[in-house]
């Protein structure tokens, strides 16, 4: 992954140009200095001209394979799909052991409309072998429709409720640009209300982290800026008018640093949520950018106490998630690590954590991106995915086989053991695929009870893209529905979230897409289930001595003879859920009871709450209120 990072932020395109373009005037004859200008013009979207000069690069047999393939890319991103085809197949039949090229030849070659595989030689043809499993859901993409279409080099993506209508709204980050702000319009639309909401000073966000920081009501957000390089994460409070100012400097959130992720939780339980910075590559090799923890002080500002708390910790982190895999009612910590090994930190409840990654059976070596908790097998023990990131000869080998190479990287899924272990399960349970993972969530999205999978794919690259890939949960299995559900092959995916957006009951896959340079603008998706795939119950939660977002608590739904077990976070790192559970009933079509334990230990349990509603329950009180004053209907969102 770090070979293909580069230098995609703050770079000085033009003066790169014009160097090459002044060794050209001299000396037209350099077709490798001829065929790095094309590159670059396509990393600067200068793509008509990349594939003028790439086509006359090709004309030296020299680099005549390599040159004809970046003229496909150039051609393709210039909307030139024949002639992306053309070149790629020309490339691939001069050198047919570039996988790279049958991948991308695939791909130009479903654009081109109705020539695959008939335009393309039987020899350079790639059967894809995921994606088709049969669906119990297909989707529609209605982001242009309810107005989330944003173009841009799309980061992280959280979906929350900034202005407590009810409605869920969306912020989305992105590289070379200001934060988005969408107000949900409750009549199945969105406004952009970015400009003037503070957000949209926010340049070049990477992840999103949503909390209630000073539990006045209002969640507010931490952004991480730059990822792999070094910038000044920032905390946004929200004003309750519409607006966000950034407060970093006075909160005393130092977060200055290759910052990749953050998240909230409130892990020495005092009712605030604290702050945990994920910082990468800068912690592995200056060693002066460890990873931070950010303790509340409960008056708006905060102290660093990592190395207090024994979470000091040097590995190049890219995700983490919180999550009380032991029952004990203390959030521990999983650090998801791209060199080496990831960690497991257990909360021992003084305000410090205990390493326990060897003996929970965390010591293989991967390159781990994002990572959550989930129950996928609601036995009431939180199970840990971890998505990894990687090569994409390993990605092309999974589209064509099924599955990762023997020497790849691939998704992790560790089941508890419920006695502090865990067990791989990933092959057992059919998510052993390779890709280029940096984002994903989990949610119920056909509503059948059990917890699905969303993956967002993408790598800095130009000739790399992935689909956003959907796993259903069978119950025994993943199962692979990408294509066959409807989505499309997205490209760079960051930001891949989960949400219910119209208090309907379907889950939406949202994206945020962009890739690493500016010549690589992709509009975001929302990609809608085309009828309710089954009854269901959404739960949000409001903590009074609690931290007011109830970060930390189980939610418990009886119905049917099964339970299904939630734990309230913000989800993963550049895909922040909102804090509303979503629980799929299938056909059952009565709830017998609701049983929460808030962050504080306190238990309470309601009998008979409603079914196809969208509730919300206080900390203390009895009953429950009902969230929407009308639902919003989307059934006929593809007409």
């Amino acid at each position: 992954m770090f070979s293909e990072v580069h230098i995609y932020v703050s770079v000085q395109y033009r003066e790169i140009i014009d160097r090459h373009e002044s060794r050209l005037k001299t000396h037209p004859e350099d077709s490798k200095t001829r065929m790095e200008l094309g590159r670059i013009l396509i990393k600067c979207g200068r793509y008509v001209d990349a594939a003028r000069e790439l086509m006359e690069a090709s004309k030296n047999p020299a680099v005549r394979a390599e040159s004809l393939h970046e003229a496909a890319v150039a051609f393709y991103r210039a909307g030139k799909f024949k002639e992306a085809v053309d070149a790629a197949s020309d490339s691939l039949t001069l050198n047919p052991t570039n996988e790279r090229t049958r991948a991308w030849l695939w791909q130009c070659a479903q654009k081109a409309g109705g020539q695959y595989p008939e335009s393309v030689p039987v020899s350079n043809r790639m059967e894809m072998k995921v994606g088709y499993a049969a669906p119990s859901v297909t989707f529609t993409d209605i982001a242009a429709k309810c107005g989330l279409d944003k173009t841009s080099a799309g980061r992280g993506l959280a979906v929350f409720d900034y202005n407590n209508d009810g409605y869920q709204d969306v912020v989305i980050a992105a590289a070379h640009a200001g934060c988005s702000l969408y107000r949900n319009n409750g009549d199945g639309t969105f406004k952009d209300v970015s400009v003037g909401s503070g957000l949209d000073d926010c340049v070049n966000g990477f992840a999103i982290a949503v909390g209630d920081y000073d539990n006045d009501g209002l969640p507010d957000l931490f952004v991480t800026r730059l990822g792999f390089f070094v910038g000044q994460g920032e905390l946004y409070h929200n004003n309750g008018d519409g607006t966000f100012t950034d407060v970093t400097a006075k909160a005393g959130v130092n977060a200055w640093g290759p910052a990749f992720t953050a998240s909230w939780a409130d892990y020495d339980g005092d009712g605030y949520l604290d702050l945990f910075i994920a910082n990468n590559l800068g912690a592995l090799f200056d060693r002066k950018t460890p990873n931070r923890l950010f303790h509340n002080n409960g008056d708006g500002t905060f102290t660093e106490v990592a190395e207090k708390a024994g979470l000091r910790t040097i590995w190049p982190t890219i995700g983490h998630c919180w999550g009380d895999y032991d029952n004990d009612g203390r959030p521990d910590l999983f650090l998801s690590n791209a060199m080496g090994r990831s960690q497991l930190y257990h909360n021992n409840g003084d305000g410090t954590f205990t390493e326990v990654s060897a003996t929970a059976g965390f010591d293989d070596h991967c390159i781990g991106s994002t990572a959550f908790w989930i129950d996928y097998d609601n036995d009431g023990w939180l199970d840990l995915v971890q998505f990894t990131w990687s090569d994409h000869e390993d990605v092309v080998h999974t589209m064509r086989t099924g599955h990762g190479p023997e020497d790849g990287h691939p998704l992790r899924l560790y089941h508890n053991n419920r006695n502090g272990t865990f067990t791989l399960v990933s092959e057992k349970m059919g998510i052993d695929g390779c890709w280029g993972t940096m984002s994903g969530n989990a949610g119920d999205f056909n509503n059948d009870g059990v917890i699905d999978l969303v993956l967002g794919n993408g790598s800095p690259r130009m000739d790399r893209v992935e689909p956003l890939v959907l796993l259903e949960n069978t119950g025994g299995k993943f199962n692979n529905i990408t294509f066959s559900s409807g989505l499309p092959f997205t490209g760079k995916g960051h930001g891949g979230n989960l949400a219910d957006l119209f208090g309907d009951g379907r889950l939406s896959v949202l994206v945020a897409t962009g890739g690493a340079y500016p010549g690589e603008l992709l509009t975001s998706g929302v990609y809608y289930p085309t009828k309710l795939p089954g009854n269901y119950l959404n739960v949000r939660l409001k903590g009074t001595k609690s931290n007011r977002d109830a970060m930390g608590a189980r939610v418990c739904v009886e119905a049917g003879g099964t339970k299904q077990y939630r734990e309230v976070s913000g989800g993963t790192n550049f895909g922040c859920l909102p804090f509303e559970q979503h629980f799929g009933l299938a056909k059952i079509e009565k709830v017998d009871a609701l049983e929460i334990r808030w962050p504080n230990g306190q238990r309470q349990r309601w009998e008979n709450p409603p079914i196809n509603d969208t509730i919300r329950v206080t900390e203390g009180q009895d009953g429950w209120e009902t969230v929407y004053p009308k639902r919003v209907e989307q059934a006929n969102a593809a007409d």
